[in-house]
């Protein structure tokens, strides 16, 4: 009896404990033309989707739900419909034993509110289908709360009317955009198109597509078709859904806000001509790890959160509460053209207080890929952070980039000229694409950010333009200081990132443990020395490029903190060529749109100023102003708001003076 009642229990609390360990989710899953092309088997996607909850009517919505334990008992109902409305699901797909997607087609205007249920778990969405009714179209409009500051309420509009989703089709009805562009064009450079359903979209009102794109035509076709041009161009109901059941109404969806990649993915994931979703897909960023959210992750959030991103930069307070992909918007803002492909910032300041204001499009990148330190208090009180985390933490790159923010012990390092040189900085090399960006095993650059594809290649063709055949790997890329590539001292000379390895192997034998390779966790008992040479050390390790990012300072530094150390090698070794005269070199490139690079030399130390004029010998801007250092200097000057024409730029240094001229084609 006893035995019988003890097994009852056992698995009485076993099946509660199971009960109790399932988490059910449901989330909308967006379906591009994409993958309704590549369905080729039972064709469950046949029509795409953009994942918002706010939809046209007859819009097919394809929903997935997931389980931690098998979802062999799932059940989908409807709580609410419209009235009149005959809504049913469509067929259920198991991904998985775990994961199942369904369809419905609201038929009705209204509220749909869907009930999944598995295993005593449920989990409920609400719907809103609606018509469009463009942005500037009807007797309320989103343009009648939008484009004011009203209750709080940002004026949106008169930012987004710069856009190229707001002027893009306009501009290729007036033959200013490819001669290729054609009447299918319109399912994605139009509002609320969809032959399937009639929900007052582009292609629900009458529009005979003209035979010639010449100017004027927008505007006579706006005469001809009203109701159709009225939801001409993207506009605001493309990514937020239809907006008949607005009218500031926010509950049961009437309006969506989404910052997933699937809103952006039904019209940027077509395919042959429109791939950069597929390229997002291979990259990092998509991978949707190490996200952040809640009150103990506030500080991780403005990197580890889509929306905590878009919260730093907009200056708002970090709240999310739940974690948010980093995706398309994250990046770049659909309301606001200040920034060419309006990403949502171009400058970035790291933690040691400089502002990066030159980087470019690579601007937006180091807002993230920098250290969470101010590298000299941090180590000169490190006795506040002893534990395994010590350093500048995963991310670092900009700092390496830019040649700053490391511990120097108060010197100043010689640097590559990549930050300068590179027009975008990060983007110019980690979106330098191939010739096959569709292929996910060998498509490298563009949104994959990556420099290595999936098959193990480098994408050496990066550096190619500056650096000419730099071998079939970047490992190959030698860097010779004074004549000699052997910086490791070991004998051989091998590339640069070989060449690294041996010199941090060199700094890890001589941290604590003492010769062991194996790096002990940092305690009081550490040197002043020693937790600035691991600083160096976790912050080369972190920028993963293994000194591609700035070469020479990435030795020197290594030198550095080996010689703080007692090593066989010092910073002294290096001798890093002086210059014997001063010169201005020309500007690189040349012509150039809209950045160029401008590189001098000093015999000595000297009072710089460089300045740069107009045709006319107008004073236009001093883009340096300081004293620097003997060495090699490169500035960058950032023509954006100059016309096409030739400038000049002078160069005075001590007693030398110097002009050249340059050309900006635009």
């Amino acid at each position: 009896m006893k035995k019988s009642i003890l097994v009852f229990f056992f698995f009485f609390t076993v099946g509660t404990m199971l009960s109790f360990a399932q988490t059910v989710t449901v989330k909308t899953y967006g379906v591009a033309p994409y993958d309704v092309t590549v369905d080729t088997i039972d064709h469950y996607f046949d029509r795409p989707y953009n994942g918002l909850k706010n939809v046209g009517i007859n819009t097919k919505v394809y929903l997935k739900a997931k389980s931690t334990l098998n979802l062999s008992d799932a059940n989908w109902t409807f709580t609410q419909v419209p009235s009149g409305s005959a809504v049913t699901f469509g067929t259920a797909k198991d991904l998985d034993t775990s994961n199942q997607l369904i369809t419905f087609i609201p038929d009705v205007l209204g509220t749909y509110k869907v009930k999944f249920t598995s295993k005593g778990k449920t989990v409920e969405m609400t719907f809103n289908a609606a018509v469009y009714w463009g942005v500037e179209g009807g007797p309320v409009s989103c343009k009648t709360c939008h484009q004011n500051t009203i209750n709080e309420i940002p004026d949106i509009y008169n930012a987004w009317v710069n856009t190229n989703h707001a002027i893009d089709t306009k501009k290729a009805f007036n033959g200013e955009l490819s001669s290729h562009f054609q009447q299918f064009c319109l399912e994605c450079h139009s509002t609320g198109y969809d032959p399937d359903a009639d929900n007052d979209g582009f292609d629900d009102f009458t529009f005979v597509f003209p035979t010639v794109l010449q100017p004027g035509m927008y505007d006579s076709l706006m005469v001809q078709y009203p109701d159709a041009m009225a939801r001409a161009n993207v506009q605001c109901e493309a990514c937020h859904g239809p907006g008949s059941g607005h009218l500031s109404q926010i509950d049961d969806a009437k309006v969506d806000v989404s910052l997933s990649s699937d809103v952006c993915a039904y019209c940027h994931k077509e395919g042959s001509h429109h791939n950069i979703p597929l390229q997002w897909d291979e990259s990092v960023h998509a991978a949707e790890t190490h996200l952040y959210s809640g009150a103990s992750r506030y500080s991780c959030t403005p990197c580890h959160n889509g929306q905590g991103f878009v919260d730093f930069v907009n200056g708002d307070p970090q709240s999310v509460a739940v974690n948010i992909a980093v995706t398309c918007a994250t990046c770049h803002d659909p309301h606001n053209a200040t920034n060419l492909h309006q990403v949502r910032t171009t400058s970035a300041t790291l933690k040691n207080g400089e502002v990066i204001s030159d980087a470019g499009l690579g601007g937006l990148c180091i807002n993230c890929h920098q250290s969470r330190s101010d590298a000299v208090p941090f180590v000169e009180n490190y006795l506040a952070s002893l534990n395994s985390r010590f350093g500048p933490h995963h991310g670092p790159q900009g700092d390496m980039l830019i040649g700053t923010n490391a511990y120097t012990w108060g010197q100043t390092l010689e640097q590559s000229p990549h930050f300068a040189a590179i027009e975008n900085a990060c983007v110019g090399c980690h979106m330098h694409e191939n010739e096959n960006p569709l292929n996910p095993e060998t498509s490298v650059g563009g949104h994959t950010f990556s420099m290595v594809n999936g098959l193990g290649e480098d994408n050496v063709e990066a550096c190619e333009n500056c650096h000419g055949n730099v071998g079939a790997e970047f490992s190959d890329k030698k860097l010779y200081i004074n004549g000699s590539a052997d910086l490791d001292k070991n004998g051989v000379a091998e590339g640069l990132q070989h060449e690294i390895e041996g010199l941090m192997q060199q700094l890890a034998i001589l941290l604590p443990p003492a010769n062991d390779p194996a790096i002990a966790v940092i305690d009081s008992n550490w040197t002043l020395d020693q937790a600035g040479a691991l600083y160096n050390y976790r912050q080369i390790e972190e920028d993963r490029s293994e000194g591609m990012h700035n070469p020479r300072f990435t030795v020197s530094l290594l030198y550095l903190s080996i010689g703080k150390l007692g090593g066989v090698v010092d910073v002294n070794d290096l001798n890093f060529d002086v210059p014997t005269q001063y010169t201005l070199s020309n500007n690189y490139p040349n012509p150039f749109n809209p950045t160029t690079t401008i590189s001098f030399t000093l015999p000595e130390q000297a009072k710089v100023k460089v300045t740069i004029y107009d045709a006319l010998g107008n004073q236009l801007e001093v883009i340096t102003d300081d004293v620097k250092s003997a060495g090699t200097h490169n500035v960058k000057w950032n023509a954006t708001n100059y016309a096409s024409g030739i400038y000049f730029y002078k160069l005075e240094a001590n007693n030398f003076v110097q002009t050249r001229k340059m050309i900006l084609m635009k």
